[in-house]
């Protein structure tokens, strides 16, 4: 059996086989897997094995499955979005050699690699406590930890970086594609803004944690200067990615459906100045053929009236809220 024509991204760590994808089970027990064997790992490298728990390590523990747990969930939804960008496009679809370019198994390795290696550093720099320090296998595992929580970190970060683009990409051609009449209100979009606001939920999710497990350790060098601004960027930096993949493509969004709206609605006005002045000639005349004409040209001036208004109604992006006019 073949991939589904719909749907054919499929990396490395989400792959399709012919039973099918992996399921939410499995997903899971892997990112748990992640989590549970670093956890396991480290806190018996440890003689005092309180440390686990007073250095706020077995947040990284969850941090590493919830940053595994996160980077599937995020790949179904977007998995999803190609699908709907297919649907909504038609003839203007996006092609998914960009997919398959940014998305690479390839390039999710090193990037991941990449990212998981920056993290180690970044934890250097920090200093891991000195209590790391006792056995080799304790300080190892440590840094192991933080790998771990960079390489999926870094495939998310590719992911991230992926999705702006394609988003980029698909609002050049909604101008060709928007239906102001849609009742999601957003011209047919709805479903793809929503799915931003999730990622930027995910994304802010992890947040949260890498805060909590970054305030919670007794880093040695935090009195240095610079490590203080390493450690303000790399706790900032997940809600910066959080509001840029929501922000970034809604911007783009807005731009070109306030352009649409207006281009459509100066359509619409002229089409509506003609149809009166045709009106106007029939004012004096009575006879049922006129009648006819006139109900007909009063029938399109409703319609017109009608998308206008559709066309006031219809919010700009997922960033703005209801129009009020």
């Amino acid at each position: 059996m073949s991939k589904p024509q719909a749907s054919n991204f499929y990396p490395f760590y989400d792959p399709y086989r012919d039973s099918g994808g992996l399921g939410y089970g499995s997903k899971l027990g892997i990112s748990l897997g992640f989590g549970i064997g670093y956890a396991l790992l480290q806190y018996y490298s440890l003689s005092d094995r309180t440390v686990f728990f007073s250095e706020n390590f077995w947040t990284l523990a969850l941090i590493i499955s919830t940053s595994f747990f996160v980077l599937y969930v995020a790949t179904d939804v977007f998995r999803s979005n190609l699908n709907a960008m297919r649907d909504i496009e038609g003839k203007y679809a996006v092609r998914l050699k960009d997919v398959d370019e940014w998305m690479s198994d390839k390039w999710l390795l090193l990037v991941g690699l990449a990212s998981g290696v920056v993290n180690a550093i970044v934890g250097h720099l920090l200093g891991i406590p000195l209590v790391f320090f006792e056995s080799s296998s304790s300080l190892a595992m440590a840094y192991f930890g933080f790998f771990l929580g960079g390489l999926a970190s870094g495939m998310g970060l590719l992911a991230i970086t992926a999705v702006i683009v394609l988003y980029l990409k698909f609002a050049l051609t909604l101008q060709y594609i928007l239906d102001p009449n849609d009742p999601d209100g957003n011209g047919g979009i709805k479903k793809l803004g929503d799915s931003l606001w999730f990622f930027g939920g995910l994304i802010g999710a992890v947040g949260v944690l890498v805060s909590i497990y970054m305030f919670g350790i007794s880093w040695v060098f935090m009195h240095k200067r610079y490590v203080q601004f390493i450690f303000l960027f790399w706790v900032s930096l997940p809600y910066v990615l959080a509001v840029s993949i929501v922000l970034i493509p809604g911007l783009a969004v807005r731009r070109q459906v306030s352009y649409f709206k207006s281009y459509k609605s100066g359509q619409l006005k002229h089409e509506e100045m003609k149809l009166y002045s045709s009106y106007k000639q029939f004012e004096s005349k009575e006879d049922e053929e006129i009648i006819a004409e006139k109900k007909q040209l009063g029938e399109k001036l409703e319609r017109i009236q009608s998308e206008l208004e559709s066309l006031k109604k219809m919010r700009n992006s997922h960033i703005d809220g209801k129009s009020s006019n």
